[in-house]
């Protein structure tokens, strides 16, 4: 990356570089997976951050080096010590030029996964097999306690309504907008300094 090229660059390459991968064994690219699940966001009418976050819920798939993240089903050999899982990555990643509740949510869509799996038994069934694979690797279930503290936070309903649209999105050849509809969003947060 040269040096005059913003993070809004680097996330609109990698998204682009995306497109040539399969999402983790689904019918689908990594691409066509977040253009999918930003698309149900927007036109289910969420608002323009929680939009945000379904485009970028998975950046840490694609976007940082693969040796970071430990719970990709096609990940990388050679883990590094400190790996983490994609949706920690992520939100590490963007943290610095998006809202706290984008980031927030980036990194929660893992643990609504678990959350679902705690509190509709038959949400776990309606999980892909590789779906299924990667919440071993993050943690399983949600413990009793753990759900508990989340059905706390304020913005739980809006990482489980990610998860869902995150579970829809995997149709294959499913019309979306292109990429570029979606660059100037991601040039209004990430065409600047981090904050």
């Amino acid at each position: 990356m040269a040096a005059a090229d913003t993070m809004a660059d680097r996330l609109l390459e990698a998204f682009a570089g995306s497109a040539a991968r399969l999402y983790g064994g689904e019918p689908v690219t990594e691409l066509a997976h977040s253009l999918q699940c930003a698309e149900l966001a927007r036109d289910a009418g969420a608002d323009e951050e929680l939009q945000l976050a379904c485009l970028l819920h998975d950046v840490g798939r694609f976007a940082v080096d693969p040796r970071l993240i430990f719970d990709k089903k096609d990940r990388a050999t050679g883990a590094s010590l400190d790996a983490k899982g994609h949706h920690d990555v992520g939100a590490d990643l963007i943290a610095p030029y998006v809202p706290e509740r984008v980031a927030w949510l980036v990194r929660m869509h893992a643990d609504a996964k678990r959350y679902l799996c705690a509190v509709e038994p038959a949400y776990w069934h309606s999980l892909t097999p590789g779906s299924r694979y990667t919440l071993t690797l993050q943690g399983g279930v949600m413990k009793p306690e753990a759900v508990s503290a989340l059905t706390r936070h304020p913005w739980l309903a809006d990482a489980v309504r990610l998860r869902r649209w995150d579970d829809l999105a995997k149709v294959p050849d499913k019309p979306t907008r292109l990429l570029e509809a979606w660059a100037p969003l991601l040039r209004r947060h990430f065409g600047r300094a981090a904050r």
